[in-house]
C-alpha cells in the first residue's frame, strides 16, 4: 500500500494553479486603489478566515514595485511582494514559510457593469514523493482563499461609503 502511494507521488505533478474572477459594481478607478495599495489588503484579504490568529503587517512602502505585505500565524508565515504593475495588472510573488514560492497576478478590466477582477496564482511544491500531495492541498486551500478574498473585495468596494460623494446625493 505504501509503495503505491510512493509511486503515485512520483508520477503526479508538483504544480498547482488557482484562478477566480468576480464582477464588482464599481468603476476601475474605485477598485484599483484597493488592489494597488497593500495597506488596504487587510480589509479584504481572506487570510483571517482561514487562520484566525494571523497578524498582517504592511511596511512603510505599501504601493508600487517592491511593496510587501507580511503575515504570521500559527500554521504559516509569508510575504507577498509586488514585482510589476501596470494600469490593468498587478504581478506578485508569494513566499510561504521561507520555502515555497508562487507567482500570481490580479488583473482588472472595465466592464459595462463596473470592473472584472481576475486573480490567478501558480506554484510548485518540489518535495520528492510528498510534493504532489502537498500541491493538491495547496491548490484547494489557495482556491478557497482567492474566492473568499475576491468576495470580500467586492463587498468592500460596493459599500455605500466606498461610493464617490456625488453618488451618495
Amino acid at each position: 500500500m505504501v509503495l503505491t502511494w510512493v509511486i503515485l507521488g512520483l508520477t503526479l505533478s508538483p504544480s498547482y494553479h488557482a484562478k477566480h474572477s468576480i464582477e464588482i459594481g464599481r468603476p476601475v478607478t474605485q477598485v484599483a486603489p484597493l488592489l494597488t495599495d497593500l495597506s488596504r489588503w487587510p480589509s479584504w484579504l481572506a487570510l483571517a478566515q482561514f487562520e484566525s490568529d494571523a497578524e498582517i503587517m504592511v511596511p512603510a512602502k505599501p504601493q508600487g514595485v517592491g511593496a510587501n505585505i507580511y503575515w504570521s500565524g500559527e500554521s504559516s508565515k509569508g510575504e507577498l511582494s509586488i514585482i510589476n504593475m501596470t494600469e490593468s495588472e498587478l504581478l506578485f510573488q508569494v513566499l510561504i514559510n521561507n520555502e515555497f514560492l508562487s507567482r500570481g497576478s490580479i488583473a482588472i478590466q472595465p466592464t459595462a457593469q463596473g470592473t472584472a477582477v481576475t486573480w490567478s496564482q501558480t506554484g510548485d511544491v518540489s518535495i520528492p514523493v510528498f510534493g504532489p500531495y502537498l500541491a493538491w492541498f495547496a491548490q484547494h486551500q489557495l482556491q478557497n482563499t482567492i474566492i473568499h478574498s475576491l468576495n470580500n473585495l467586492k463587498t468592500n468596494a460596493e459599500l455605500p461609503e466606498a461610493a464617490p460623494q456625488s453618488a451618495k446625493e
